[in-house]
């Protein structure tokens, strides 16, 4: 995706006059916006779905991406050149999700368009604010019995709890997502209580969900925060292209390990029990599913949101692969193609934090569904959105010192 040029640009005179008078409105409204539609997705993502109706969450979601298009359409400047392209990859990934019967990277789109000139670390903190926040209450709910608080027991006899959410894994991934917000939040200039801070919070989440998976990558982030001056170095080392080169060899093993996957292969077999059988249900999906241009939609099984035996269980996890296979080859291309240009824009513009930010993310992508989720990660808003904090890296974003 090329930079949006701001030459010869086209603004509704509303715009013009709104803009140059009250200046704070437009970002106003997009945090608005941004809040209303994680505080929906998040319901979805718990067992407040027993309490809330689904019409009243896909409401306030579709009130949300309403309010963020209004913005889009009235305060940001660009040509017509760019709406025309703007539109026409609109019109690809609402085909897709259509297609797949989940239009979450559409929304996901509208947000990334519409969060031109914002500030990023504005956006960070209402992420962090409201995930946090809403978690919290959902855990007192559980507690009084006022939702279901799910528990899962591993084949081994270890429990797992969702305290609230629709599954322990879901659990995890939040607590991780949170935990990154937090550090892009402070740019990676942490202090000594607050690492202590997050090494309770890993153990504390490992012990609940007994995830390995964000367990590890929480505890990465954490050795990745303090040698945090080390990783910018090698980052600087491997240059954009080096680091374009690593994500698309990953994003390129997983697809293909994932379609060789033999399950009587020792490799192969070591490999799917480390991610706890994603392997082999992905592998499923292009067994029984051929690759399609604009996506389709899958009929997928999952344990999520209650404790009833699911027969048959099928669920794709990663992220990459449920792309590819729902959403279809097309927006594939374009969500890869994508992920390279943000990560050359991150190391061009020397926002180092986000760009380790976005790696994490493309990590945590090889094991779970959740990267295309606003509720889950907001690191593609940093597209178009005011970077002008985390350029300057002697200063907190967050707490002072």
């Amino acid at each position: 995706m090329e930079p949006i040029s701001f030459e010869k640009t086209y603004q509704s005179s509303l715009g013009i006059k709104i803009r140059n008078r009250l200046r704070w409105i437009p970002e106003t409204s997009y945090l608005l916006a941004f809040f209303l539609y994680i505080t929906g997705q998040f319901i979805q993502g718990t067992m407040l779905v027993k309490l809330i109706p689904g019409t009243i969450t896909y409401h306030i979601q579709m009130l949300a991406a309403f309010m963020a298009i209004a913005k889009a359409l009235l305060f940001d400047r660009h040509s017509v050149k760019d709406w025309s392209i703007i539109f026409l990859l609109g019109t690809v990934l609402w085909a897709s999700g259509n297609n797949a019967v989940l239009l979450e990277i559409f929304y996901y789109y509208i947000f990334i368009i519409s969060a031109q000139d914002v500030d990023f670390s504005k956006i960070a903190k209402v992420f962090f604010i409201t995930i946090s926040s809403a978690l919290l209450v959902t855990f007192v709910l559980a507690k009084f019995r006022i939702i279901h608080g799910l528990a899962y027991s591993r084949p081994n006899g270890a429990m797992r709890y969702a305290l609230g959410t629709i599954y322990p894994s879901d659990l995890a991934a939040r607590c991780f997502c949170l935990m990154l917000a937090y550090v892009i939040i402070k740019n990676f200039k942490l202090c000594f209580p607050e690492y202590l801070g997050m090494m309770a919070a890993t153990l504390t989440t490992y012990v609940v969900t007994d995830t390995k998976v964000d367990f590890i990558l929480m505890t990465l982030l954490i050795l990745v925060s303090i040698f945090y001056k080390q990783t910018v170095s090698i980052l600087k080392l491997l240059t954009s292209r080096g680091i374009a080169v690593i994500l698309g060899t990953a994003v390129t093993a997983i697809i293909l390990s994932t379609y060789f996957y033999t399950p009587g292969n020792p490799v192969f077999s070591m490999i799917d029990r480390a991610l706890s059988g994603r392997l082999h249900y992905s592998h499923m999906a292009f067994k029984n599913y051929n690759v399609t241009s604009l996506g389709q939609y899958i009929v997928q099984h999952g344990f999520g949101g209650g404790t009833k035996a699911v027969l048959n269980y099928f669920y794709i996890d990663c992220s990459y692969i449920r792309v590819l296979m729902m959403f279809g080859c097309i927006t594939f291309i374009i969500m890869v193609i994508f992920l390279l240009y943000l990560s050359y824009n991150f190391m061009n513009k020397q926002v180092y934090a986000l760009e380790v930010a976005l790696i994490f993310i493309a990590l945590s992508a090889l094991i779970d569904q959740h990267m295309w989720e606003l509720s889950f990660n907001i690191i593609f808003l940093a597209t178009f959105a005011d970077l002008d904090n985390f350029r300057n890296n002697g200063h907190s974003l967050f707490f002072s010192r």
